[in-house]
């Protein structure tokens, strides 16, 4: 028994050496307060004027992946004004994202960025 409790433990340790983070960031960089609803997850964010924010994150632990699509796959995610101006530019596009992977003690972190311009409202 002590010898499956030593392996389960060894294992526990090294099986977390590979993990993968994903995070995903809204930067304003216009001037106006915007929000983002997404309504997968019932979140609604407030992004003020030169401020960013992490919209959605995930971990895969023990996972040899490189990386991940960093546009929006889910079914909706609503970015406006606080006065109700539409954004133009769509999440839904890989090039309209940036992304970087940073290694990691433990495995990989990809950050990737949805930049909101003045031009895009």
């Amino acid at each position: 028994m002590k010898n499956f409790a030593l392996i389960l433990i060894t294992f526990t340790l090294f099986s977390c050496d590979k993990s993968f983070k994903h995070q995903r960031f809204i930067q304003n960089n216009s001037f106006d307060t915007i929000t983002v609803l997404n309504p997968d997850f019932d979140s609604l964010y407030y992004i003020f004027p030169q401020q960013e924010k992490m919209i959605y994150s995930f971990e895969n632990l023990d996972s040899e992946q490189n990386s991940e699509p960093c546009k929006w796959l889910g079914d909706t995610l609503i970015i406006k004004t606080i006065h109700d101006s539409i954004l133009k530019k769509p999440v839904s596009i890989e090039s309209n994202w940036t992304s970087t992977i940073t290694p990691l003690e433990d495995g990989r972190l990809q950050k990737c960025v949805f930049t909101i311009e003045i031009g895009d409202i």
